[in-house]
């Protein structure tokens, strides 16, 4: 390990980023994305790990919220997220966790969640999504 980061850090930027998306993505963006079908109603969000609290955010129609991590070497990082959409609610949705996502989203780097009038969907290519979640 102490090989590889002595390796990364001593190679131009370039060569770097693609040795990190090939043996080992450490860094990783989340995205949430508010795809109701309509303004009546914003998506409510709050988001948290054991490190940091990333706030509320409102999304109306369209809009998206996301942020941008690196992963730790020697304990999970685990992200959570409670969403509100009017009378309905999903809490402790877990948006990111090293073992699961570091899987399913180290291509891009890239995790998607979508709040839908069904639930909350997820993807990793902003393609093909799946109900994970529902209301």
């Amino acid at each position: 390990m102490l090989l590889l980061a002595s390796f990364i850090s001593q190679t131009p930027l370039g060569y770097a980023e693609s040795v990190d998306k090939v043996l080992l993505r450490v860094r990783f963006k989340v995205h949430i994305i508010n795809g109701m079908p309509d303004n009546a109603k914003p998506v409510e969000i709050t988001c948290h790990s054991n490190d940091d609290d990333l706030g509320h955010h409102t999304l109306w129609k369209d809009q998206e919220f996301k942020f941008k991590f690196i992963t730790h070497f020697w304990r999970k990082t685990h992200f959570v997220c409670n969403f509100n959409w009017g009378p309905k609610s999903l809490n402790d949705i877990t948006v990111f966790v090293s073992g699961v996502e570091t899987r399913s989203c180290k291509e891009s780097g890239n995790c998607f969640w979508k709040a839908t009038p069904q639930g909350i969907y997820f993807s990793t290519d902003f393609q093909n999504w799946e109900l994970r979640f529902s209301w």
